[in-house]
């Protein structure tokens, strides 16, 4: 895989970006040789880390260990004012971590119980707000500025309460990855058009290309893919939902209701409006 990450600018131990951009510029799927702590301040939609493909929406902190492939795939309704999704990112590395230990001794258990992660965690509430209050209050500060506060992170993080594993180191294959990464493409993006254009492009291939290989892999086309998640949205939103089938239709990514009916129908066997009953 290749390595998207932002790399580290010169003559600092750690990174701390703080961004807001469009939900299609954030980076790809990427692994690193680093420690990475994501908040999630504005946004929401699919995560891949390493095993798992899970939602996520925002005041979500999680960190992911050295060498597990993830990525955040944002949808385009959940944005500030601007039209922008907003999170934090900090990254440090084994080097940090055994500087610390040098500069304080009385680090040691902290920064070995970090090394001993290997993991990516979410945490709890409490802990989350206790991360991000630590980092919104990194935000105005200059980099020295900095480092006392990275160090009181790193307590917090070195402890063991309030986390749940939400993705394990897992070798994928080229064609593997590929493919989860179509997946969470479209479950980020169905109830919007998409042609097979974008999403051939999203992986870094031609349509034609793109075509032969999805058939390949999955033995269906990706239309007739696409076509049975949304029909599987349809069903769960029409039991949960006292709006029209045109509603619903429209919510789940088709734009004609004619043409929603007969795929639903075709998959189902009844048609909207009787599944409602079943």
């Amino acid at each position: 895989m290749n390595d998207n990450a932002v790399p580290r600018p010169e003559n600092t131990s750690f990174t701390f970006d703080d961004v807001c951009l469009a939900p299609g510029e954030q980076i790809g799927l990427h692994e690193q040789a680093t420690w990475e702590l994501s908040y999630i301040i504005v946004g929401s939609g699919m995560r891949l880390i390493g095993d798992r493909t899970e939602p996520f929406g925002s005041g979500e902190v999680v960190i992911v260990p050295p060498e597990i492939p993830h990525c955040w795939y944002f949808e385009n309704d959940v944005t500030d004012a601007q039209g922008r999704i907003a999170n934090i990112t900090i990254t440090f590395g084994r080097e940090f971590l055994d500087n610390c230990c040098v500069a304080f001794p009385e680090l040691l258990e902290c920064t070995e119980k970090l090394k001993r992660k290997r993991d990516a965690v979410k945490f709890g509430k409490e802990k989350s707000a206790a991360i991000a209050s630590v980092l919104e209050e990194m935000r105005p500060l200059g980099r020295a500025e900095r480092i006392p506060l990275m160090i009181k992170l790193l307590l917090i993080l070195a402890g063991s309460e309030e986390e749940s594993v939400v993705g394990r180191y897992q070798k994928m294959d080229p064609e593997r990855e590929r493919m989860n990464r179509i997946q969470v493409y479209v479950v980020c993006n169905a109830k919007r058009d998409i042609t097979l254009d974008d999403v051939a492009r999203h992986v870094g291939m031609n349509r034609t290309s793109f075509c032969i290989f999805f058939k390949k892999v999955s033995g269906k086309t990706f239309v007739t893919y696409l076509n049975e998640y949304r029909i599987e949205l349809a069903c769960r939103l029409l039991k949960q939902q006292k709006v029209s089938v045109a509603e619903i239709c429209y919510q789940v990514g088709f734009n004609n209701v004619p043409y929603f009916n007969r795929v639903f129908k075709k998959m189902k066997g009844v048609s909207p409006s009787e599944y409602v009953f079943l």
